[in-house]
C-alpha cells in the first residue's frame, strides 16, 4: 500500500510519519527512507535536516536567511539522499518526506525515491506530497490512499497498516 500523506505547512505531517515509523519499529518492521525535520529561529524554519532512517545520519537539505527567501538546497545532501532512496527497498516500511516541487516539477531532487515507491518492494510507503502536488502523486499511484492529516488526524494508520500487512513478520 501506498499512502499519500498530505496537509497544509506545519500541519504534522513529518510528525504523522514520525509516529508511524515508531510503531513500525515496535512490531519489528525495517523501516527505510528519510524523514525530514525543520530547525526552528526565533520562530521561523530556517533550515531542514534529513535523516537516513535506516543508518541514522542526518545532513543539512537546505537553509535560507530568513523565511521570506526561497530555500537554498544543498546539492551533495540530494545526491546523498538519491543514494538512500536506491538502497531503501525492498524493506516493511518506505518513508519518504517529502517530494515536493522539486522533485514532481523540476525533476530533480529526490529522483530516486520515485523508484523506490514504483518497485512495490515495501509492506507500505508513507509518501509525504503538499496539497497542490496530490492530484500528480494520484496520476502516478492511483491505487494509493490519500490521508490528509488535518482531516485524519484520528486515523489510526499504524493499525490499518499492520491489518492490511498481516502482522509484525518481515517483508525484507
Amino acid at each position: 500500500m501506498i499512502y499519500v500523506i498530505t496537509g497544509p505547512r506545519g500541519s504534522g505531517k513529518t510528525t504523522f510519519c514520525q509516529r508511524s515509523i515508531e510503531r513500525a519499529r515496535l512490531w519489528g518492521w525495517q523501516v527505510t527512507g528519510i524523514v525530514t525535520v525543520g530547525e526552528w529561529r526565533h520562530g521561523e524554519k530556517l533550515a531542514l535536516y534529513a535523516h537516513d532512517l535506516c543508518r541514522g545520519e542526518r545532513r543539512l537539505l537546505a537553509r535560507r536567511p530568513n523565511a521570506r527567501e526561497p530555500w537554498e538546497f544543498v546539492e551533495e545532501t540530494l545526491a546523498w539522499g538519491n543514494d538512500v532512496f536506491a538502497r531503501a527497498a525492498p524493506t516493511d516500511l518506505l518513508a519518504v518526506d517529502e517530494l515536493g516541487p522539486l522533485e514532481w516539477i523540476e525533476g530533480r531532487g529526490w529522483t530516486a525515491a520515485f523508484e523506490a515507491i514504483d518497485s512495490g518492494q515495501y509492506r507500505a510507503a508513507l509518501v509525504v506530497v503538499r496539497p497542490e502536488l496530490v492530484e500528480q502523486a494520484r496520476s502516478r499511484w492511483p491505487q494509493a490512499q490519500v490521508i490528509d492529516v488535518t482531516e485524519q488526524a484520528s486515523l489510526d494508520f499504524v493499525w490499518t497498516v499492520r491489518c492490511a500487512a498481516g502482522g509484525g513478520t518481515s517483508f525484507a
